[in-house]
């Protein structure tokens, strides 16, 4: 009976500590970037509340990442599609030469940041999240773990949204 029991709990506990786990990594997380400030890559603090943009797309993500390098031809091209009428900004809690190396790889026109607090702290956990937003921080679309942001429903998005 006390083994019967012993079991129970601790398939119990097990599967407890699985859903905990698992909507922890699957739930997408506030916006936090208006509430943190980043680095520039030569180390100037900024606030994304002072930028003049009216829509960013802030990806959170690590330079080990392989979807996060898969990521970033998508976002350059975004990019070139909508110039200036869209800020792309990438954060990594990294070292701010690990991101200059990772920038310096794809040769990209993005905007990187390093993040003031640790990314998980910021519950983000999974790369990477990628948030399409406006000025005021209001999140139009979330990605976790999405790649493909030059698609034709993105595209129509921004497009919808600044007007072109």
């Amino acid at each position: 009976m006390i083994k019967n029991i012993a079991i129970f709990l601790a398939v119990g506990l097990a599967l407890y500590l699985g859903v905990r786990q698992y909507l922890k990594h699957t739930v997408v997380p506030p916006f936090p970037a208006f509430e943190h400030p980043m680095t520039t890559l030569d180390e100037k603090l900024v606030n994304i509340k002072d930028s003049q943009s009216d829509y960013y797309l802030v990806s959170y993500f690590q330079t080990w990442c392989g979807d996060c390098v898969k990521e970033q031809p998508e976002l350059l091209k975004l990019k070139q599609r909508f110039g200036d009428s869209i800020a792309i900004l990438m954060v990594s809690d990294e070292g701010i030469e690990k991101i200059t190396a990772f920038k310096a790889r794809f040769n990209s026109q993005l905007d990187f940041y390093n993040s003031s607090k640790t990314l998980k702290s910021i519950d983000i956990t999974r790369y990477p999240t990628t948030f399409l937003i406006n000025k005021e921080g209001k999140t139009i679309d979330v990605r976790v773990e999405g790649i493909n942001w030059f698609s034709n429903e993105t595209i129509k998005t921004v497009s919808q949204l600044v007007k072109e």
